[in-house]
């Protein structure tokens, strides 16, 4: 049975990803001032998820330098393992999606970094439960087919 999460912007430090069968996980979207902003979903780089509904699957690897940034991670140099990432997939606009006229997109569910940062993913404050909800949902399977895609989800999140 796909998992069905529910991600509020409470325009506090801290969130939760709520996540029944799971629980509830402290996490983050967006940086600064935009931090779980709701009405900051519209500045790239800074604001939050925009809200809506989105599938959670196996992040997707490529790109110009995705090889180059998957090693990078892996290594934890700066950053976290990419590749145990999940991506959040609109499936009305894919990956990409647009607040007004600004362009957002590549959201993913990951663990906090050294740089303590999202540029509007939902980042799980602690390492250990990010792998822990990832051990959750792989053990589950992903077998929920994505509207308009080849894709299939573990579940979705809805973002609040």
């Amino acid at each position: 049975m796909p998992i069905r999460c529910t991600f509020d912007l409470n325009r506090e430090r801290v969130s939760t990803l709520n996540c029944p069968g799971f629980g509830a996980i402290p996490a983050f979207s967006g940086k600064g001032r935009a931090r779980d902003n709701p009405e900051a979903t519209g500045l790239k780089g800074v604001g939050p998820i925009p809200k809506g509904t989105y599938y959670i699957v196996d992040r997707q690897s490529g790109g110009h330098f995705g090889w180059f940034y998957d090693a990078w991670g892996k290594q934890g140099w700066g950053t976290t393992d990419h590749t145990k990432w999940f991506m959040l997939w609109n499936a009305n606009t894919g990956d990409t999606t647009f607040v007004g006229k600004v362009r957002r997109g590549r959201f993913r569910i990951h663990p906090m970094g050294p740089r303590r940062s999202s540029e509007g993913c939902i980042t799980i404050m602690n390492p250990v439960t990010f792998d822990r909800f990832a051990e959750f949902l792989r053990k589950k399977g992903a077998d929920l087919p994505v509207p308009g895609s080849m894709l299939k989800a573990y579940g979705t999140v809805e973002v609040k």
